[in-house]
């Protein structure tokens, strides 16, 4: 398979987005004897700020100009805002003169086609593990596409079929774009019964005595990610292999869905415990060795348990089930 504006984005996300070029307006004049003027494309049109502001991204995007040897369609490349999570690598592409089938060159769509915006969109493998791309035939040789990459692929679909209406407005044909809902929630005050709670408190002595390979005292911190947040940390103690670190976080203004790493994210399991519902995330954020579940105390409030375990996949949840009905037990209300 040779998708070669893949290699493209793949260098481009590993550099700082810098702003998009002028579109130059007028008629462009064919030179006589010479053929038509074709008219540079500017992929970085098909999005415009206020679009950009309530999907989440960055308002100059990278613009990347037609390459048809390298088979590389104008296009441009967005990330994410700096307060938006999950954090993401959009890309735009279109071309009116160049060949799908040449370009394609014979990759195998992964979906049926998807009417969207007013046109038929499908997605086509990647050569980024966690890259979803959507490409919409529009004409003898014209054609657009969206991809999003960097979270988790059924993530990074989520996101790029949010996007795909928003370009389709600016395509020849396309229907009026749909209102969007802004990315990430407003922020909440904080409140409710986490609010002067120390996450230390969350385990009694004699309950952190029950975890294995976790020292007996715990030490409180407040996070730099997470806005109002504190947590507590009891380190392990058998080493670099083997038992991490267990945690509790409180977020006195945290929803439950807006912890990094669990951010548009499904939990896999609901855990029970006396009614409480905690999701649990394994490789949460991505990370094989870690996991995580979350708990909501009111709408705006939740409590995070993250743990995990280096050297054996089947045992990184077993800390956090483990100590799940040891933190429920000592929550407030």
């Amino acid at each position: 398979m040779r998708l070669k504006w893949q290699v493209a984005v793949a260098s481009a996300a590993l550099t700082v987005v810098s702003g998009c070029t002028v579109a130059v307006g007028g008629t462009a004049s064919p030179v006589p004897g010479q053929g038509p003027v074709v008219t540079a494309i500017d992929a970085c049109t098909l999005l415009d700020e206020s679009q950009l502001d309530a999907l989440g991204y960055e308002a100059n995007g990278r613009s990347v100009k037609e390459n048809k040897d390298r088979l590389q369609t104008p296009m441009c490349l967005w990330n994410t805002k700096d307060d938006v999570e999950p954090r993401a690598l959009l890309n735009v592409g279109y071309t009116t003169d160049l060949d799908f089938n040449e370009y394609i060159a014979g990759a195998v769509p992964k979906s049926e086609p998807q009417q969207i915006a007013g046109f038929s969109w499908t997605q086509y493998p990647s050569i980024l593990s966690d890259d979803c791309v959507f490409y919409a035939i529009l004409g003898d040789k014209s054609f657009a596409y969206v991809s999003v990459s960097e979270p988790p692929l059924a993530t990074s679909c989520e996101l790029a079929k949010k996007v795909i209406p928003q370009v389709a407005a600016h395509l020849p044909g396309g229907q009026d774009a749909p209102p969007i809902t802004p990315a990430g929630p407003a922020k909440a005050e904080p409140g409710g019964p986490l609010l002067s709670v120390d996450p230390c408190t969350m385990l009694k002595p004699d309950q952190v005595a029950q975890l294995k390979n976790i020292s007996p005292t715990g030490k409180k911190d407040t996070s730099s990610t997470v806005e109002n947040a504190s947590y507590c940390l009891w380190d392990d103690t058998d080493g670099d292999d083997g038992q991490k670190a267990f945690e509790v976080w409180l977020g006195p203004s945290t929803p439950v869905g807006q912890w990094p790493g669990a951010k548009g994210v499904t939990p896999t399991e609901t855990v029970d415990v006396g009614g409480k519902k905690w999701g649990l995330f394994p490789n949460m954020g991505g990370l094989r060795v870690t996991c995580g579940a979350t708990l909501a105390v009111t709408d705006t409030s939740s409590v995070q348990v993250v743990s995990g375990f280096i050297g054996d996949d089947a045992k990184t949840c077993d800390l956090v089930k483990q100590g799940l009905p040891l933190v429920t037990a000592n929550l407030p209300g």
